[in-house]
């Protein structure tokens, strides 16, 4: 039985997590301001959350203040990496896209951009890592699942997708240093992740 760290377990995405992992017979750590241990990402994270754990996943929601955002999508995610590398922690990053083009959405470009830094500080930190980036949300399961790079897409994707793709990425070493966007298309087949993974290119 494996130990894992669910920054923002409590949410609907976070909880999916959470219970696939559980399901899997793994235990699983839910971190967030509400929880024991408590953790908040606009806070210095206590590294004893992470003591003994063999992934961490971070799929939080960024605050609607700009400083509250930087805060915990930038410097929360940037502590928590910083962590994880010192103690050789993979880290599962579930983020967004619009990444690399914030002007497409002003109403959101403070968060946007905050993410793109806590993105950056994550890619640097060292540690293992695996970006994964969806589309607008919603809680319909998919009948199929679109996997793109570049940041160039538009759409929505079940967050049961989301899950799915963040538990197979932390058993799956070819998931490594790779960043990749998520769309429902019943056009395409249910994803076989280590496939996918593999065919990938890693951040540059």
């Amino acid at each position: 039985m494996s130990t894992f760290v669910v920054v923002g377990g409590t949410g609907r995405t976070g909880r999916r997590i959470a219970e696939r992992l559980a399901g899997g017979g793994h235990r699983v750590v839910v971190a967030s301001r509400g929880t024991e241990p408590p953790l908040d990402l606009t806070a210095k994270p206590d590294p004893a959350i992470f003591a003994g754990s063999e992934g961490v996943v971070i799929v939080a929601e960024p605050p609607k203040e700009p400083e509250a955002a930087e805060a915990a999508m930038h410097g929360g995610v940037a502590a928590i990496a910083e962590i994880a590398a010192r103690e050789d922690i993979p880290v599962v990053l579930v983020s967004q896209i619009y990444l690399t083009r914030p002007a497409e959405h002003p109403e959101m470009s403070a968060r946007i951009e905050a993410r793109a830094r806590g993105e950056r500080a994550l890619r640097e930190s060292g540690v293992q890592y695996t970006i994964i980036r969806p589309s607008w949300l919603h809680d319909v399961p998919s009948t199929g699942v679109r996997v793109e790079q570049g940041d160039t897409g538009e759409g929505r994707v079940s967050r049961d997708a989301v899950a799915d793709a963040v538990v197979a990425a932390l058993f799956d070493p070819a998931a490594s240093g790779k960043t990749f966007e998520l769309y429902d298309d019943e056009d395409s087949p249910r994803p076989e992740w280590p496939s996918v993974f593999a065919a990938l290119h890693p951040d540059q």
